[in-house]
């Protein structure tokens, strides 16, 4: 690395390892909760570029297991590299990926191709449960996703009271490491397949409730492929999918999502 480099130059340099020039960057999204900043440059004569994402401190979860994910898998964005502040610090973390922002949604192709990545990534991380806890992974509970609704303002009684019956019904599920928003915007297609994007509501909790967001999120796009992914989440994780299972898993997503109970 030279010493006269700028810093956002260095900075890529080091983060990739290679040597980079006529390096730029833009900010292409920003809030309260998030900032995306697109980094462009060129490394041996071809451009390319990343995403820098910073989150607020007690939002950073997705810093954290994202690249610990990228190493297991890749159907996720691959990680380049990751900073944690000091304690004293007031900067958020940070963390370097693929720029898999402006590609178009999975669910535009084949959606049970989107179960079929979540799969692979239950099964990729499922002997890392300590190290998941201890990267701040939380245990969620069909149970306690309810009761974080049932602790809202103008929380409906009966629909709260279906829900906890509903949950209870999934508690025998086997405990994975849950994406907890898997919406079609939160899919990408890349050339090597389906990736999973925004990973902050990450929790060790029940696959199935996943297959019922995007299932729900699919019939609101008129997609008639969602009753589909229930048989196919089954067949490559093994766990029970029945009809009553079908049922509660929509219950207990529609509640936490806010929607109308089915």
């Amino acid at each position: 690395m030279k010493e006269d480099q700028d810093p956002l130059t260095a900075f890529v340099s080091r983060s990739l390892r290679a040597v980079v020039d006529e390096v730029r960057s833009e900010v292409i999204a920003r809030d309260e909760r998030r900032e995306l900043e697109r980094i462009r440059f060129r490394r041996d004569g071809s451009a390319e570029s990343l995403i820098l994402k910073r989150v607020p401190t007690d939002d950073a979860l997705e810093t954290q297991l994202l690249p610990f994910i990228a190493r297991k898998t890749d159907r996720v964005p691959a990680v380049r590299s990751r900073g944690i502040p000091p304690a004293a610090a007031r900067a958020w973390p940070w963390v370097l990926h693929e720029d898999v922002v402006d590609l178009q949604s999975a669910c535009e192709e084949d959606p049970r191709e989107i179960v079929r990545a979540k799969a692979a990534i239950e099964r990729a991380v499922a002997g890392d449960v300590p190290a998941l806890r201890a990267l701040g992974v939380p245990t969620l509970t069909p149970a306690e996703l309810v009761a974080r609704v049932a602790e809202r303002p103008g929380a409906d009684g009966a629909d709260i009271a279906a829900a906890r019956t509903a949950a209870l019904a999934l508690e025998a599920l086997p405990v994975v490491l849950a994406h907890g928003d898997l919406a079609c915007a939160n899919t990408r297609l890349t050339e090597r397949g389906v990736v999973l994007i925004e990973w902050r509501a990450a929790h060790l909790g029940r696959g199935i409730l996943d297959v019922a967001r995007l299932a729900s999120d699919l019939r609101a796009r008129g997609d008639k492929t969602a009753e589909r992914l229930y048989p196919l989440y089954a067949e490559l994780t093994g766990s029970p999918a029945g009809a009553d299972l079908i049922r509660a898993a929509e219950m207990v997503d529609a509640l936490v999502r806010g929607g109308a109970k089915r």
